[in-house]
């Protein structure tokens, strides 16, 4: 007797008789990924009804009111920096007053003792017969207040004849011809020049060696020759 025929096994089958673990390790992948899925669309669905609150206009009366609002926020705002900015600038010019006042008598208490030796000397040249003792002690004077000016930072600008003229700290007076000093230097100091700190106070006045005086002589003196 033959055989009867053996029912046909399909290839799926044949992997769920191989792995059947296979089948329930996918199913529960796909459970996962199915709530994961809706999770994602809760969280979208809220989102997007939020935004739908949020982009909701708001009335005119709302609208007003929020402006008034912002307004009033602003207007305090600036109200407290102006306060602010008044008070710096009170507190600063106070300060200016203190460190002027302080300088000025710093200043001052450096002059003193000249102001006393001045009247020193001058009471001491109503008595001297010799003219050389006073120059002495107007020289001895000077030279103090002079020590005192370089102790305050005061330094002195005297170029001396021939040097290089300075635009800086030099001013000049007026140009004259000479054959000692060349052109464009110093001929003679008229008044010093002071500088405190490094900062210029006065240029020191001076006389600058150059031809175009003679030149200009020159030509009038010639002028004149021809008629």
């Amino acid at each position: 007797m033959t055989d009867p025929k053996e029912p046909e096994t399909s290839s799926e089958d044949l992997a769920e008789e191989i792995n059947p673990v296979a089948g329930v390790e996918k199913t529960e992948d796909e459970a996962v990924e199915e709530e994961i899925e809706a999770l994602q669309e809760e969280a979208a669905q809220s989102e997007d009804s939020e935004e739908e609150e949020d982009s909701e206009p708001l009335s005119i009366e709302e609208q007003l009111e929020k402006a008034k609002s912002d307004a009033r926020e602003n207007y305090s705002n600036y109200l407290r920096a102006v306060a602010d900015l008044d008070t710096y600038r009170r507190r600063v010019n106070r300060e200016k007053d203190e460190l002027r006042h302080h300088a000025v008598s710093g200043l001052l208490e450096s002059l003193l003792p000249v102001y006393d030796n001045l009247g020193f000397g001058l009471a001491s040249a109503e008595q001297a017969p010799n003219l050389g003792v006073v120059v002495q002690g107007l020289e001895m004077v000077l030279s103090q207040f002079k020590s005192m000016l370089e102790e305050n930072g005061i330094a002195e600008i005297a170029p001396a004849k021939g040097d290089d003229f300075d635009h800086n700290q030099h001013e000049a007076m007026q140009t004259q011809p000479s054959d000692e000093v060349e052109d464009g230097k110093v001929l003679q100091l008229i008044r010093k020049g002071f500088s405190l700190n490094g900062k210029l106070i006065r240029a020191a006045s001076v006389i600058v060696a150059g031809g175009e005086e003679a030149e200009a002589e020159k030509s009038q003196n010639s002028s004149e020759a021809e008629a």
